[in-house]
């Protein structure tokens, strides 16, 4: 039967406990006995000669440390069967040294071992790195002071190995030795747990390696489907430009071109007959002028097409918001205007740029945008709060802005430092909605 590295780490945690317990109990039951041995061979004046501190009685110490030892068993076993909070494991954790403290001070400082059952079950219920160092630093330093010659350096108390001493050298030496083998197989057994652990931390470091490489190379492959389908989508617009250009300004300049050319060759034979001809030429112009308006139409933004230029404004912020993390905030100031058909295009192109640049290249999180007249000229401001730039570099979207703007005279100044800023400047050519 294979196990998992969690069931191998929950087999030697439990391993650890029913060791520690046994110690506990051979430690406690010792101290007991020793006591009541003593009492029966009439040794309890030398004994006390010997010692340099009066001991608790020996039934406190027994019964003290084994009910210490009950309560923690149940702080781990109810630690790790009731769910509880990140902060709620900490206090379990700093809980459990506390009452491990106290059991080591109970059998007189001569086992500590119980801390690394301790550390065990804290550092495979705390996964927060910062966390486990911390527990780490708290139990060094109680492992060390909870040595009896450390210990009993600033608190006298009794020493465990002065109970040894009664028994002949034959008994002594088998007590110390069941001693160390029991206290060797704690060490091994905690050793063990910490190679699995680290074994299992590696093999979780790993597969969450892959599955970010997976994940990586999942995002390449959109990138590049996105990258074709955006080609494709180019290759479709321009195929309809190429249809809409034939269709309306090719059938009309074609129109133009024969209506001049008949105008040439009859304006000196019949003026009159030139005359009518050149109307005709006037209503296809015209029409010609209807159709490349019409197509131009089809251009602007759907969003311009369905509402007004602020509420139009408002849903593009809204999709952007609802799709990331970004926080827009619009002061629109132009209520009173009316902005021409081209000039709501360039903007509201203008500000969509924008802010999917400070998305994209900024990895901003809050974007201003501010619009207000001032002595006859708009004013746009774009200020996002991502990681900017020392250099701006003009690329596509950037030359766009320029191109656009100098189409109705607009300027544009960039400004990559704490953030990005965009301020657009543009002549007043709009009527006041109350005029």
């Amino acid at each position: 039967m294979k196990y998992s590295y969690q069931q191998v780490l929950s087999i030697l945690r439990h391993s650890l406990s029913i060791l520690n317990f046994v110690i506990i109990l051979f430690y406690s039951m010792l101290i007991l006995m020793t006591t009541q041995y003593i009492v029966q061979i009439q040794y309890a004046r030398e004994f006390l000669d010997r010692i340099t501190h009066l001991p608790q009685h020996p039934l406190v110490t027994f019964l003290g440390s084994i009910s210490l030892y009950a309560v923690l068993i149940f702080v781990i076993y109810n630690r790790n069967t009731t769910k509880v909070s990140y902060k709620m494991n900490v206090f379990y954790s700093f809980l459990e040294v506390l009452i491990g403290f106290l059991l080591i001070y109970f059998l007189y400082m001569s086992y500590n071992g119980v801390l690394f059952l301790i550390f065990c079950d804290s550092i495979f219920n705390l996964k927060q790195e910062k966390y486990s160092k911390g527990l780490l630093g708290v139990l060094i330093i109680v492992y060390i002071i909870s040595s009896y010659d450390v210990f009993s350096i600033f608190v006298p108390m009794t020493n465990m190995f002065e109970y040894f001493q009664i028994y002949g050298s034959q008994v002594n030496g088998i007590l110390m030795i069941i001693t160390s083998c029991l206290e060797m197989l704690n060490i091994i057994l905690f050793i063990a747990f910490m190679i699995v652990y680290l074994a299992d931390e590696m093999r979780q470091n790993q597969y969450i390696s892959e599955e970010l490489d997976m994940v990586n190379q999942v995002n390449k492959e959109l990138q590049n489907y996105a990258a074709i389908t955006e080609k494709i989508g180019e290759n479709k617009e321009r195929k309809r430009l190429a249809r809409e250009i034939h269709d309306t300004l090719g059938h009309a300049l074609t129109g133009i071109a024969a209506g001049v050319d008949a105008c040439i060759a009859m304006i000196d034979q019949n003026p009159t007959a030139t005359k009518q001809q050149l109307q005709v030429i006037s209503k296809v112009v015209r029409q010609g002028i209807t159709d490349v308006r019409n197509s131009l139409n089809k251009l602007r933004p759907g969003a311009l097409e369905e509402h007004g230029f602020k509420e139009a404004l408002e849903r593009m912020i809204a999709e952007f918001s609802s799709v990331s993390d970004l926080t827009i905030e619009l002061d629109y100031q132009l209520e009173d205007i009316d902005l021409e058909k081209t000039d709501e295009d360039i903007i509201f192109r203008i500000i969509q740029e924008s802010i999917t640049n400070a998305l994209r290249h900024g990895h901003a999180t809050e974007v201003k945008i501010n619009m207000h007249y001032d002595k006859n000229f708009l004013h746009l401001k774009i200020k996002d709060n991502g990681i900017g730039c020392d250099d701006v570099h003009f690329g596509f979207g950037l030359t766009q802005m320029k191109e656009r703007l100098a189409m109705i005279n607009g300027e544009v100044h960039f400004d990559g430092h704490q953030g990005f800023l965009t301020e657009v400047t543009l002549p007043r050519k709009e009527r006041d909605k109350h005029d």
